[in-house]
Parts: C-alpha cells; structure tokens; sequence
C-alpha cells in the first residue's frame, strides 16, 4: 500500500502542489515523519510518525496533540486574548445577573418546589453516601489554615500575621 507525503508538510507551509507530493509504502512514510520530528521537533510528525509506525495507540496520540501540542505557540490561542474577556457571566438559568424574576414566574418556581417529591433527591441516603464517599481524604478550601484574631477582627490564614494571635474571636 502506497501513501502520499509532502516533501514540505503543509503544516511547514507545504502545498499540494504535483512537486511537494512524493509516493510511498507505510513504512518509508513513518520513517520520513520519524526524521522530520528529530529535524525539527514538530508534534504534528511525531504523532504521524507514532500512529503510521503503529507505536502508540489513537488514544495516546490525541492525548499528545491536547497536552504536548498545545503548548506556548503550538496553541492557536496563544498570544490572543479570550474571546470572552471582559463579557460577564449569565446568572441562574442564563438570565444576566441581577435580573429580578416577575410575580408570575415567581409563583410558578414556588409551584413548581413546592410538589411532593421536588426535593427527594437530597434526601436518599445512599447519595447523600456517595457524595460523603467521595469527598473523603480529598483536601479542603482549609487545609493547611487556622483562624486568627487581632480581637476586633479574625481571619483564616496559612500563617499568623504580626499583631494576630490563634483562635477566633469568642461570641459573648
């Protein structure tokens, strides 16, 4: 089985020009791709060379191209700002934040909560098992914090500031 190669790869700004294509076997093909990568370092070769010569499964291979191949300038990104920069986030249900629901859709989410069985999901113990099962040995906003106090004002910290004392303020 034959294959068709660029001399130059179109990600090099080859073309598919007659003259930049050359035929060859699966092999020579994965040998052509194996030395463009050691010439110079594109990941585009490497993961022609790994998936023609059979040397890495198609999972590994993508997992290449989203972790290796989107570093620094190999990201198309890189360099441009977010396309979503500065543009605020929707609220609940898309709404934009801060948007006041009207009576009658306030009656209908009342409605709507308030039917028998709206809530039971929070209340099964095997879920409410699975989520506390999963949550166990993971570490926490505070691990590795204490609270802190000056004696008007406490706050939870990594280390004490100057003029803070352990513990927090008691409630009396």
């Amino acid at each position: 089985m034959k294959h068709i190669h660029h001399i130059i790869p179109k990600h090099a700004g080859g073309t598919d020009d007659p003259n930049n294509l050359i035929e060859l076997t699966v092999e020579e093909h994965a040998e052509a791709h194996r030395l463009l990568y050691e010439q110079h370092g594109n990941i585009q070769d490497k993961v022609a060379w790994l998936g023609l010569a059979k040397l890495a499964p198609h999972a590994e291979l993508i997992h290449i191209l989203q972790t290796e191949g989107m570093i620094g300038e190999n990201n198309p990104m890189y360099g441009k700002p977010a396309a979503n920069r500065g543009v605020k986030r929707p609220g609940v249900g898309g709404r934009k934040k801060g948007t006041k629901w009207s009576d009658e859709e306030r009656t209908k989410q009342m409605e709507m909560r308030s039917k028998e069985g709206h809530y039971d999901y929070l209340k099964d113990p095997a879920r409410a098992k699975k989520i506390s099962e999963s949550k166990k040995g993971s570490k926490g906003t505070t691990t590795g914090r204490k609270w802190y106090n000056n004696g008007t004002k406490q706050i939870l910290a990594n280390e004490c500031p100057i003029g803070f004392i352990n513990g927090r303020i008691s409630k009396k």
